[in-house]
């Protein structure tokens, strides 16, 4: 038995570590297009989301992502609330 959880310890941090990768990459890829102080917060949200949030379903995913391309190099506030909208509306996973 302990053989079997030394395993799945193994899996889970190889994981993890895989997961963290994927995360700083997200980072280095969509927070050097931000422009705008609020659309850093969101990128580093959505990041976290697509890549270390272990059960998520597949729209929500989708949403997340749709905000790291189309919200990440928006120049005005009013640009970001209007993708944000759209996102929302063609990704709702509260459905």
């Amino acid at each position: 038995m302990s053989r079997y959880m030394l395993l799945c310890c193994a899996l889970f941090c190889a994981q993890a570590q895989a997961d963290d990768e994927a995360y700083q990459q997200c980072l280095l890829q969509y927070q050097s297009q931000v422009e705008i102080p609020e659309t850093a917060a969101l990128v580093r949200n959505a990041c976290n989301h697509v890549h270390r949030e272990l059960v998520m379903l597949p729209r929500k995913k989708a949403y997340w992502q749709c905000v790291l391309d189309y919200v990440a190099p928006v120049k005005t506030r009013e640009v970001m609330a209007d993708l944000l909208q759209v996102c929302r509306e063609r990704h709702d996973f509260r459905k």
